[in-house]
Parts: structure tokens; C-alpha cells; sequence
């Protein structure tokens, strides 16, 4: 529940829910490259493969790992191309369906980050790679920049109550 009272050009804001901890990783790496990372909410598992496979084509990407993060309808995805950030932001937004405050906060924070640890009872779970003959020119070791942070629990709500005072 988020509360805001607006009095004249003045805005308080009272947030109340209930939150749990999750570990992520930065899409950043050592040299400030950056690898490629998606979120996809409430998409069919079909709808992400296409996608993922027009733009692997497009931006001639190596292989593409799928994860499963709630059962049949959000994934996940990594390629480990290093990309300057600009490039990073130009694919990830290029690429349909991608959850748009994934995006939001990504580039705001100017990194994207993925949960790696379970939320509640689901874990991200590999379920397709999209295999292609770009090889990788970054790995999974050269993630440098893990996060814990706070997150909804599953089945949180977010509603906005908002009274104006003038």
C-alpha cells in the first residue's frame, strides 16, 4: 500500500509492504562492458524464444539462456556479449515484450540486475538455450557486481491512495 498526501507543491509519501530478500546480479563487468539481460512478466514461454531468436539474428548474439523465474509465465534471460552501455540499452529496449520497469530502473541505475535466489518458493530455473554460432566473449566469472536487495513478496498488491490538499 503506498500512501501520498500532496499539500500545495509538497508530496509525502508512506509506503507499507511486505518485502523479502532476494541476492541479484549487474549486468556490469570489470571494464565497464556490460552483459545482456532480460525480463520478461507475464509472457509466454513461445513468445520469448521468437523474440530472443529475432533479436539474437538482428544483433548476431551468441547463445541465449532462458530461465524460468514463475511457473509458464516469467523468464529471465543472459547472453554473455560484452556490449558498451549504450548498446546494452539499445538491444534490451530493441527487444519486445521486455518488462518495461526492468528497463525503467536499469536505466536509471544505469546497470540492469537480475534475482538469482529464490523468491519465496521459486527459483530461477534454466529451461532453454538458444544456441547460435556466435561464440561468448564474456562468462559467468567475470560477474563482479552481486546485490542483495528487497523485493515484494509474491503476491503483493501495490495500491496508491493519494489525497490533495490544496
Amino acid at each position: 500500500m503506498i500512501w501520498r498526501i500532496r499539500i500545495g507543491r509538497w508530496r509525502f509519501t508512506w509506503t507499507m509492504a511486505r518485502t523479502q530478500h532476494v541476492i541479484g546480479v549487474n549486468s556490469i563487468l570489470d571494464n565497464g562492458a556490460h552483459i545482456l539481460m532480460w525480463d520478461f512478466d507475464d509472457v509466454k514461454l513461445p513468445t520469448v524464444r521468437e523474440t530472443l531468436e529475432y533479436v539474437q539474428r538482428v544483433y548476431e548474439l551468441p547463445p541465449i539462456y532462458i530461465l524460468e523465474t514463475k511457473r509458464k509465465s516469467n523468464y529471465i534471460a543472459y547472453c554473455f556479449k560484452r556490449v558498451p552501455w549504450r548498446k546494452a540499452v539499445e538491444i534490451i529496449c530493441s527487444t519486445p515484450n521486455v518488462d518495461y520497469g526492468f528497463i525503467k530502473y536499469g536505466v536509471y541505475r544505469q546497470h540492469f540486475t537480475l534475482r538469482v535466489t529464490p523468491k519465496g518458493k521459486r527459483k530461477p530455473v534454466l529451461i532453454h538455450i538458444i544456441p547460435s554460432g556466435v561464440k561468448e566473449d564474456a562468462y559467468i566469472t567475470h560477474l563482479r557486481n552481486w546485490v542483495r536487495y528487497e523485493t515484494l513478496e509474491d503476491g503483493q498488491e501495490v495500491k496508491v491512495k493519494e489525497l490533495r490538499l490544496k
